[in-house]
């Protein structure tokens, strides 16, 4: 009940890879293994744990995240105690949680308060993570979607970013072209194609769900938010519906496409030298009408980790102290209040703003431990209703049907 639903296909893949990934604690005793989702702020982050302890191995394993929620989910189902340290994303930590898969870190929490600054991260932050009145994550980040956007050319032709969703779509019409696509559309399901969508059905529509978790997300209004979208990927990049969020932001940096919606810690890789063709061309604003998605990642404690809590606990808090955080906050938006109201930190990280300003007008994912296994169902629909495959309308009741049957199944509706 709750589990994160996995295809039968990603059952199998994840069961293959697991005894790779998952069992090198055996051919090192007294490793930590952790594992991660992976972009540049937690590649910095699970650098800072392996080296928290001194003489403490900390095995760190980053993959893009819906391998790292296999892979997590495989373990944990099984109450297996190979992973130790868990990412886990602000909607992950719904399903974690009711399943009983995390160690409440309250009374760690209290005995290391001091040490490591811990009334700097925000109550908001802090209560993303908490259920049932108990701390579950130490946060790592505050992400948010952001508004990507060529200022070079929208310079050159005279323009202002988009004010609405309707103007963003008329303005990749004009920008469109055999070498630059106008809108960068992210639609791989199932994490990438949820985050693109919730904007949709939040900035056009009604959300995702009613007070009592039924889908409304079919409703007249949902129906004209995806149609939208449709709209929008006639002009993106080739491959749009296999691409996440590395591969969207690849598009940006090799100059292949004009605008379109990116998360926060992606920002910075936009000037990056080594890899980005558009070193101070790109842009960002709040999307155009707000509700966007906003997210965290942190790290939590698996609760059938059998290393001694107390380490584990002080190798997530210390890659995530205040001089760590301030080290990375070039890759995020940094929990930790000191951090935020710091005016150098301002002034050296020109997305800041934006970043800022896409954190206050946006929205959380559901709170529903299940959102994810719906997900599924939702995203593949919307992708067929992109495509043609099916219509928008049809394409919306279908999954509107899966999500209830799977949703009645597990408890919901009484």
């Amino acid at each position: 009940m709750g589990r994160l639903h996995l295809s039968r296909r990603g059952v199998i893949a994840a069961t293959l890879a697991a005894p790779a990934v998952l069992c090198r604690r055996a051919r090192a005793a007294g490793t930590i293994q952790m594992i991660s989702h992976r972009y540049p702020a937690l590649e910095y982050y699970a650098d800072k744990m392996r080296g928290a302890i001194p003489g403490v191995t900390v095995n760190t394993q980053l993959m893009p995240i819906d391998k790292a929620l296999e892979l997590a989910t495989i373990a944990l189902s099984s109450k297996s105690d190979t992973l130790d340290i868990l990412y886990a994303n602000d909607t992950s930590f719904q399903t974690f949680v009711k399943n009983g898969w995390l160690r409440p870190l309250d009374d760690l929490w209290a005995k290391h308060r001091d040490e490591f600054k811990l009334d700097d991260f925000p109550e908001s932050a802090r209560k993303t993570y908490t259920h049932d009145g108990h701390l579950y994550v130490m946060p790592h980040t505050l992400n948010t979607m952001m508004f990507f956007y060529r200022k070079d050319l929208f310079d050159q032709a005279g323009k202002s970013p988009p004010k609405t969703i309707a103007d963003y779509r008329d303005q990749a019409k004009a920008f469109n072209s055999p070498m630059r696509a106008g809108s960068v559309n992210c639609l791989k399901p199932v994490d990438a194609a949820i985050n693109e969508a919730h904007w949709y059905f939040n900035a056009l529509g009604d959300g995702w769900f009613d007070k009592d978790w039924r889908p409304i997300f079919n409703d007249a209004k949902g129906v004209t938010a995806i149609e939208m979208l449709q709209e929008i990927t006639r002009t993106a990049q080739q491959g749009f519906s296999a691409a996440a969020n590395d591969e969207c932001m690849i598009a940006y940096q090799q100059d292949t496409g004009v605008m379109g919606l990116q998360w926060a810690t992606r920002a910075k890789s936009m000037d990056d030298p080594s890899k980005s063709r558009v070193i101070g061309k790109i842009d960002w604003v709040a999307p155009p009408q707000g509700h966007a998605r906003n997210a965290g990642d942190g790290y939590a404690i698996s609760a059938f980790s059998k290393q001694d809590p107390d380490i584990l606990f002080r190798i997530i808090a210390t890659s995530a102290s205040q001089a760590n955080m301030r080290g990375a906050a070039a890759l995020l938006i940094p929990p930790r209040k000191s951090l935020l109201d710091d005016p150098e930190l301002l002034k050296a990280n020109r997305f800041y703003p934006a970043a800022l300003a896409s954190y206050d007008s946006g929205l959380p994912a559901p709170a529903l431990p299940e959102f994810y296994a719906v997900g599924e169902f939702i995203t593949r629909r919307i992708l067929q209703a992109v495509t043609g495959e099916m219509t928008v309308k049809a394409a919306l009741d279908a999954a509107a049907v899966e999500t209830t049957d799977f949703l009645k199944g597990h408890g919901y509706y009484k």
